[in-house]
């Protein structure tokens, strides 16, 4: 009897240092959270409704007409339209041709077969090295070394390179994306696998699931949570993905290029040097997001409704 006040005691101390953990532990990205998320674009949503009076420094508040301003600008701009295109095709790329190639090849190393030891490896490294490095290495090999070997075969000292030429420059860009995701992806789903329970797998094949078979009825079906996640987030990210156009030409990408994404930072830093311009940019941020977020939930509702199932 006298050891049991002892014991609460202890109880309630070792309760307060797991308080005082979970509280740390969730302090730092509550903050975060608050501050970098809430904070910023509460900022901005507010921007939306203001104008800016660069000659006197002062604002005033407006209702609807940022909004409007934003819709017309966006409508009215033949270099906007051209870079939603874009970002819509820099988005079907990956899901037409990048998500059935990466399921396949993460197929491939799951079973373990020839090779598939090598190429884990080899596509965790795109992941590993620094952006500018990769983008660096790939410039030098499309625009120096394949246009070196072109301008032999050819004869023509002036050959340009893919990333240099019009014609190709697009689609150069639209394939380094595709090739940089492919890895990081092919490598979510390999590991999505490793999740199936072997059990699953054998009771599958007794059933007579085979090859094709035990890929479309057992394979698919486990990793459709994972693909889901990419195709909803990449989804989100349309508009705001510049498409590693910074990477390789900076601040003065050359027209026809150009993503929504990289447009909007084009605009912004304009805005830098031009405030009054700030708050038609949050204006079309407020647009985007109004057609971002039903396009979002849509995909995630389509994918619920018709997508495979494990059970």
């Amino acid at each position: 009897m006298d050891g049991m006040p002892l014991i609460k005691k202890k109880r309630i101390k070792m309760r307060k240092y797991d308080l005082i953990f979970y509280i740390a532990f969730i302090a730092w990205p509550v903050l975060h959270f608050c501050v970098f998320y809430l904070g910023v674009n509460f900022n901005s949503l507010l921007l939306a409704f203001q104008n800016i009076d660069v000659s006197t420094n002062t604002t005033t508040w407006t209702l609807f007409g940022n909004l409007k301003e934003a819709w017309h600008r966006i409508f009215a701009n033949t270099e906007l339209i051209l870079a939603a295109k874009i970002s819509l095709l820099g988005y079907a790329l990956p899901l037409l041709i990048g998500t059935p190639l990466a399921l396949l090849f993460s197929y491939y190393i799951y079973k373990g077969m020839f090779g598939s030891k090598f190429f884990r490896v080899a596509l965790f490294v795109p992941s590993i090295v620094s952006s500018i490095v990769m983008t660096v290495v790939f410039q030098y090999f499309v625009d120096g070394a394949m246009a070196g070997i072109a301008a032999k075969i050819t004869g023509d000292p002036k050959t340009l390179g893919l990333l240099s030429n019009p014609d190709t420059r697009l689609g150069t860009i639209l394939f380094y994306n595709l090739w940089v995701s492919f890895g990081v992806t092919t490598l979510m789903y390999v590991n999505a696998m490793y999740g199936i329970p072997p059990e699953q797998v054998e009771a599958a094949r007794m059933d007579g699931a085979i090859g094709i078979r035990e890929f479309w009825h057992v394979t698919l079906p486990s990793v459709f949570p994972t693909l889901a996640t990419f195709l909803v987030t990449g989804v989100a990210g349309i508009f705001t993905n510049q498409l590693s156009i910074f990477n390789f030409y900076g601040s003065s990408a050359p027209p026809g290029i150009i993503s929504y994404g990289y447009w909007l930072y084009k605009e912004t830093l304009a805005g830098v040097y031009a405030p009054a311009q700030n708050p038609i940019i949050a204006a079309m941020g407020i647009w985007m997001t109004l057609v971002a977020v039903p396009i979002t939930f849509l995909v995630r509702w389509l994918l619920d409704k018709f997508g495979p199932s494990a059970d």
